[in-house]
C-alpha cells in the first residue's frame, strides 16, 4: 500500500498555494471563477492570481507574472490561451513549480500541428521533472479543503464518499446543478483532458488507497494508461470499493468525436471491453444520467452492501406495484414473501381485506389509516424479517411538505444493516430540506422506481462481486 502524502497526485489535490495564471476581473469571463471559487468556497491555502492587468482581484495582490510570486507555488492553474501555453510552462519551471493545470485547448484534439505543440510541452515537462493534468482539463476539485478549480460558480460542496475521474468537462455545464438540486455528495473530482501526462491508471492508483474515497465513478473515451493495468486496478479496488464506468466513443461515429474532442484514438472493441469491466467487478454506465444516478446513489448508501436478492417494495398505485415487480425481477431480484409474523404485525394497517404485504399496496391502505402509522409499521414490521435483504418504498407527491419527523422511521430502519432507497411519485422542482436530510442519513431518494432498481441493481453486483472475491481468497 502506497502513502498517499508520498504519491505524486497529492499536493495536486492538497496544495498548500495555487497560482491562477490568466485570472479575470471581469465577473463575466469564465476565468474570474478560477479565483472566485476558492475565496468563496473557503480554500485554506494562498491564493496568488496572475495578471499583469489588475492589481488585486476579489481582494487579494495580483502578480504581473509567476516569478513576481514572493512564495513557493505548489500548484500552478495554466488558464491562458493556446498560443501562450508553452512559454509559460517555461515560466512554470523557472518558478521552480512541480505541479501544473493545463486548462487550455486547443492542442492534441485540433489535428497534427496542436499535436506537435503538444509533444513539445510534454518533452518540456519530462525533461525538467514537472507533472501536468492535461491539456483541455479544469482539475482538481477536493471537497475536504475546499479546493475547486471550474469555470462555473460553486456557492457549496457537501463532502462525501465519491470521487469521480473525467476525461472531459462533460460534468462542468451540470456542476451547479449536481451540487444543489441532484444533492451530490463529493470527495474528489480529477479532470484528465487530453491526458498528456497524468491519466487515468495515475488517478486510479491515488484513489484506491484514498481512505475518504468509497465509490469512484470513471469517464472514459479512451484507456492511455496501460490497459492491462487498468484493469488490474479496478479489480483489485473492486474488493473493497464501488466502481462506476461511463465509456463513450463505443461506436465508430463516437470515436470519431473523441478525437476531434481530446485527440484520443479509441482503440478495441467495445463488447470485450464490457465484458472485462464485469469480470472486474466494475459497474457499467449505459448513459450520462445513469452514470451519476449510480454514482449519487452508491455514494449515498454509505457503506451498506446486499447480502442477498430479496426485496420488500411499497408502492402508492397497484399498478405501479406491477410494474416495479417486473423491473426488479428483470434485474435479477426476487420479490420475497414475507413471513407469517411479518404480516401478522403489518395487519393494523391493512384495509377492511387481506392485501399482499410483498408488494405492498401503500394507496389503499392510506384510504383507512394514518399516513404515519402506515409508514412506521410497514417500515419497522418488514425490516425485521429475515427473508428481506432490501427495501424500495414510494413517497407521495407531496412528501417534501411533509415535517421530518414523519420521515425519521427510514434512517432508524438502516440499524439492521438493510439497504432502503425511496422514489418519489413525481419529481420535485427545486430543493427540499426534507429529502436532503434523508440523504444526508444514507437513504437516497429516486426520481423514479426505474432509477431505484438500477441502484439497488449496481450495489447487489458490485456486492456480489466483493463476497465471491473475500470468498476465493480466504479458500
Amino acid at each position: 500500500m502506497e502513502n498517499l502524502n508520498d504519491h505524486f497526485l497529492h499536493k495536486f489535490l492538497y496544495p498548500d498555494s495555487v497560482a491562477i495564471v490568466g485570472a479575470s476581473r471581469n465577473p463575466f469571463r469564465a476565468n474570474y471563477h478560477l479565483v472566485a471559487n476558492l475565496v468563496n468556497l473557503g480554500f485554506r491555502g494562498k491564493i496568488y492570481p496572475v495578471n499583469p492587468e489588475a492589481d488585486e482581484i476579489l481582494g487579494l495582490k495580483t502578480y504581473p507574472s509567476l516569478k513576481d510570486i514572493d512564495g513557493p507555488v505548489d500548484l500552478a492553474v495554466v488558464a491562458v490561451p493556446y498560443t501562450l501555453t508553452l512559454s509559460l510552462l517555461r515560466d512554470c519551471h523557472k518558478k521552480g513549480i512541480k505541479r501544473v493545470i493545463i486548462v487550455a485547448g486547443g492542442f492534441s484534439e485540433t489535428g497534427e500541428e496542436g499535436r506537435k505543440v503538444q509533444m513539445e510541452m510534454a518533452n518540456l515537462l519530462r525533461e525538467n521533472g514537472v507533472r501536468a493534468i492535461g491539456p483541455n482539463a479544469l482539475s482538481p476539485i477536493n471537497a475536504p479543503i475546499n479546493l475547486a478549480i471550474s469555470f462555473h460558480p460553486i456557492e457549496k460542496i457537501k463532502p462525501g464518499g465519491l470521487s469521480l475521474i473525467f476525461q472531459s468537462g462533460l460534468y462542468e455545464p451540470r456542476i451547479d446543478w449536481l451540487f444543489s438540486d441532484f444533492n451530490l455528495h463529493l470527495n474528489k473530482l480529477i479532470d484528465l483532458g487530453n491526458k498528456m501526462d497524468v491519466n487515468e491508471v495515475d488517478a486510479l492508483r491515488y484513489l484506491a488507497e484514498d481512505p475518504e474515497t468509497r465509490v469512484i465513478g470513471i469517464h472514459l473515451e479512451s484507456v492511455e494508461g496501460n490497459g492491462r493495468e487498468f484493469l488490474g486496478l479496478i479489480r483489485e479496488i473492486s474488493r473493497r470499493k464501488h466502481v462506476i464506468v461511463l465509456k463513450s466513443g463505443r461506436t465508430e461515429a463516437g470515436a470519431k468525436a473523441a478525437a476531434s474532442h481530446t485527440g484520443v484514438i479509441v482503440q478495441g472493441n467495445d463488447i470485450i471491453f464490457d465484458a472485462a469491466l464485469r469480470q472486474c467487478g466494475a459497474i457499467r454506465a449505459q448513459n450520462i444520467e445513469e452514470f451519476f444516478d449510480l454514482a449519487r446513489g452508491l455514494e449515498r448508501f454509505g457503506s451498506l452492501f446486499l447480502k442477498g436478492n430479496r426485496l420488500a417494495i411499497a408502492t402508492l398505485p397497484g399498478g405501479e406495484a406491477v410494474i416495479a415487480t417486473d423491473l426488479f425481477h428483470q434485474e435479477g431480484f426476487s420479490v420475497t414473501p414475507l413471513q407469517a409474523e411479518t404480516r401478522i404485525k403489518l395487519k393494523p394497517i391493512f384495509p377492511p381485506w387481506e392485501i399482499s404485504g410483498n408488494p405492498f399496496d401503500l394507496g389503499v391502505s392510506l384510504q383507512f389509516h394514518d399516513p404515519r402509522k402506515v409508514y412506521i409499521t410497514l417500515l419497522e414490521s418488514i425490516v425485521a424479517d429475515p427473508n428481506v435483504d432490501a427495501i424500495a418504498v414510494q413517497l407521495p407527491p407531496r412528501a417534501t411538505s411533509i415535517p421530518r419527523e414523519f420521515f425519521q422511521i427510514f434512517p432508524q430502519s438502516l440499524k439492521a444493516g438493510k439497504p432502503i432507497a425511496l422514489w418519489l411519485a413525481g419529481t420535485p422542482s427545486g430543493r427540499s430540506e426534507v429529502l436532503e436530510w434523508l440523504e444526508e442519513q444514507y437513504v437516497p431518494v429516486f426520481s423514479s422506481p426505474e432509477k431505484t432498481i438500477k441502484a439497488f441493481s449496481a450495489l447487489y453486483r458490485s456486492s456480489r462481486f466483493k463476497n465471491a472475491e473475500s470468498m476465493a481468497h480466504s479458500a
